[in-house]
């Protein structure tokens, strides 16, 4: 199986130029290059929105937006499956009243172009709280070519509020009693400050607007640092997937954790 994390740094508001970033990126891909293609999580919105009101303009209904309808396409285009994470608007008519609610989403699609998926945050972090609802539960499915899927954005994989017992694992403990043996998580995962330098000096930008060294990050300490940060963040990704390790009746079957981490910065945020 060969899966793909596609890492880019989506400017806040500014969809269709993040979308024509993200597909000149693809573009050198060809069908049977890849099975899974995994984005960001709101990976042509940027995720740093104060309010609802703020994040208003960008919302999408499912089917309807921007961002399922570029996984769609390229789905179809590249013969894969395709996930996008998006800011997602529902609209509700209960006895006669009309209202909107709004989540942190994703959505799954296969390589014929249908929507297998879709998936809203159900573990909110302090920003998705400016805006959006908890999703009701995670999500696992059957999906003939994977196997069993699972779904998690970012905040997912944390303990509950950061109030829940550390040891609880929630996402871990649900995805095993699911048999799920590929999770994808699409992420916008904040980091220290010293994620930036460490994007600069490294150039692991990706295909971004302004990799390689920067000539005032010379002190191999504040690489070694930033080297140190990124290794602490896939191990506690990794911690937080303990049962897997631990509690699984089926030890020899193969489970795959799929991370797509955006990058970059936005306002008040390094991630």
């Amino acid at each position: 199986m060969k899966i793909a994390c596609l890492q880019h740094e989506p400017i806040l508001g500014e969809v269709q130029r993040n979308i024509d970033h993200v597909t000149n990126m693809v573009a050198s891909l060809k069908p049977g290059d890849v099975d899974v293609l995994v984005l960001p999580e709101m990976a042509f919105t940027g995720y740093g929105f104060t309010s609802k009101d703020h994040i208003r303009p960008y919302l999408e209904v499912v089917e309807e937006g921007p961002s399922v309808k570029w996984a769609k396409a390229q789905a179809v285009r590249l013969n894969a499956h395709v996930q996008v994470g998006y800011p997602e608007k529902r609209i509700i008519n209960e006895d006669g009243q009309v209202q909107e609610v709004y989540y942190n989403s994703l959505c799954f699609v296969s390589p014929e172009g249908r929507l297998l998926a879709n998936y809203s945050k159900h573990f909110l972090y302090y920003t998705d709280e400016n805006w959006a609802e908890e999703g009701p539960a995670f999500k696992s499915i059957a999906v003939e070519e994977l196997g069993q899927v699972g779904f998690g954005i970012c905040m997912d994989v944390n303990p509950y509020q950061f109030k829940a017992p550390f040891t609880d694992f929630e996402f871990a403990t649900f995805h095993l009693s699911q048999k799920s043996n590929l999770v994808l998580c699409s992420m916008a995962w904040k980091a220290g400050e010293r994620t930036k330098a460490f994007k600069q000096s490294v150039g692991v930008m990706n295909g971004g607007d302004h990799g390689g060294k920067d000539d005032d990050l010379e002190d191999e300490d504040e690489l070694e640092s930033a080297l140190e940060l990124q290794c602490d963040t896939i191990q506690y990704w990794a911690v937080r997937m303990n049962p897997f390790y631990t509690r699984n009746p089926q030890p020899s079957q193969e489970a795959i954790l799929v991370i797509a981490n955006r990058i970059g910065v936005e306002p008040g945020q390094f991630a």
